[in-house]
C-alpha cells in the first residue's frame, strides 16, 4: 500500500492497538481492536523469534471492513452508530456482534487448517445477518479486503486460473476462479471464495482501495484503470467480496462464508465440525508425529507449547470448572512436549 498516512491518522491506528483483542493459534494470529471490530490478520514467519507478518494492511486497520446494505441504506460496520459491537474469544477463534434495533450481524473467525498443514494457517470467516425487526428487508454484504503484499513487485494479484492480474477486474459466478492471491516475498495471502463450506460472491471486485472504500455499493469495473488513483493512493490494491442484497424476512438469518490465509493453493477444506483448541494442540503433539528434522519439529512442538498457554490462560481467566478429561489431556501433551525435547 502506498498512500499518504496524516499524523492523526497513525496516532488513531496505534491507539487501537491498546483496546485490543488477541487470539493465537498454530501459525496465525488475530488482533481484533475491541471498539471498533477492525481486524488485523498475521502469520507467524520465524518460531525462534516470535516475529509475525501481517496478511493484510494493518499499519491502519480500519482499512479493512463490512459494509451491510439493508433497504438501500449503507452500514459501514464498526463505525455506525446505529449498531452496538461486541467481541469475544472463542475456544476456535474470535466472534465480533453488531447489533442494531433491526438486524444482528454476526461475523466468526475460527482457526482453520489448508490443506495438508500440521497447524493453523489461516481463518474459516462467517458473516450471518439475522433481521429482527417487524418486517421483510433486503439484506446484502461486502467484505472489503486491503491487500497490500504484493505491492513491491507489482503482481498485484494471481488466481488459480489467472497468471498475472495487473488492472482493475470483476470476478463473477460464471468464472472458473475459485481463489486469489496477493504473493508476498516471505508468505502469500490467499482467499478462498469457493468450495464445500463457501458461499461464493456474487461477485469479487480487484481495484484501487480508495475507489473501493468511497464506493458506497455499486461499482462498474474498467480494465483500462490498474491500481493507483492519484494523487490519493498509488499502487494501492484491495479486494471486494459481494453478497448481493436479496429478501429477508422477519426472524430469518442469512448466512455467508469463506477462507483466508497463508496461500496453498489446494484450499482451506471444510471441517464437519470444529475442534476445541485443546482437541487441536492435542492432535499435534500426542496423535501426531514429530517432523523428520530436529529444526521443523522444535518449531511446531514451541507453537503447541504457546497454544497450549494460552488455552490454560483463557481457562482460568473465565474462572469455570475444568473437567479431568480437559486437565487429562493437558498432562498428556506436556508429557509428550516433555519426551520430544529429549531427541532436540
Amino acid at each position: 500500500m502506498k498512500r499518504i498516512l496524516t499524523s492523526a491518522a497513525l496516532i488513531i491506528a496505534v491507539a487501537m492497538t491498546l483496546g485490543a483483542l488477541e487470539a493465537r493459534e498454530g501459525l496465525v494470529k488475530l488482533v481484533v481492536n475491541e471498539s471498533n471490530a477492525r481486524v488485523s490478520v498475521y502469520r507467524l514467519v520465524d518460531v525462534a523469534k516470535g516475529r509475525y507478518e501481517a496478511l493484510i494492511f494493518d499499519q491502519d486497520p480500519r482499512t479493512t471492513f463490512a459494509t451491510l446494505s439493508a433497504d438501500g441504506r449503507m452500514y459501514k460496520l464498526g463505525d455506525s452508530f446505529d449498531f452496538r459491537i461486541s467481541a469475544a474469544r472463542t475456544d476456535t477463534g474470535v466472534r465480533i456482534e453488531f447489533r442494531s434495533a433491526a438486524f444482528v450481524v454476526r461475523q466468526t473467525l475460527d482457526f482453520a487448517k489448508s490443506e495438508g498443514s500440521a497447524l493453523a494457517d489461516g481463518l474459516h470467516v462467517a458473516f450471518s445477518v439475522e433481521n429482527i425487526s417487524e418486517r421483510e428487508a433486503s439484506v446484502g454484504l461486502r467484505y472489503l479486503v486491503d491487500t497490500y503484499l504484493a505491492e513491491k513487485s507489482g503482481l498485484h494479484f494471481t488466481t488459480d486460473r489467472r497468471p498475472r492480474v495487473s488492472e482493475e477486474s470483476c470476478i463473477l459466478p460464471g468464472d472458473d476462479d475459485s481463489w486469489i492471491a496477493s504473493p508476498g516475498e516471505k508468505t502469500s495471502f490467499m482467499i478462498q471464495f469457493s468450495g464445500a463450506g463457501i458461499t461464493r460472491p456474487d461477485k469479487l471486485i480487484l481495484s484501487n482501495w480508495k475507489r473501493l472504500s468511497d464506493a458506497s455499493w455499486g461499482f462498474d469495473t474498467n480494465p483500462q484503470r490498474n491500481f493507483t488513483l492519484v494523487p490519493y493512493s498509488i499502487n494501492d490494491s484491495a479486494i471486494a467480496l459481494y453478497w448481493e442484497p436479496a429478501a429477508l424476512a422477519r426472524g430469518a438469518t442469512r448466512r455467508v462464508a469463506f477462507a483466508m490465509g497463508a496461500l496453498n493453493e489446494k484450499g482451506y477444506p471444510a471441517e464437519a465440525g470444529a475442534k476445541s483448541s485443546t482437541e487441536a494442540i492435542f492432535d499435534t503433539t500426542v496423535l501426531g508425529q514429530a517432523a523428520p528434522d530436529a529444526a521443523t519439529s522444535m518449531a511446531a512442538d514451541l507453537v503447541a507449547a504457546r497454544d497450549l498457554i494460552g488455552r490454560i490462560d483463557r481457562a482460568l481467566a473465565e474462572g469455570g470448572v475444568i473437567s479431568d478429561e480437559e486437565l487429562a489431556a493437558w498432562r498428556k501433551i506436556l508429557d509428550r512436549l516433555e519426551e520430544r525435547k529429549k531427541g532436540y
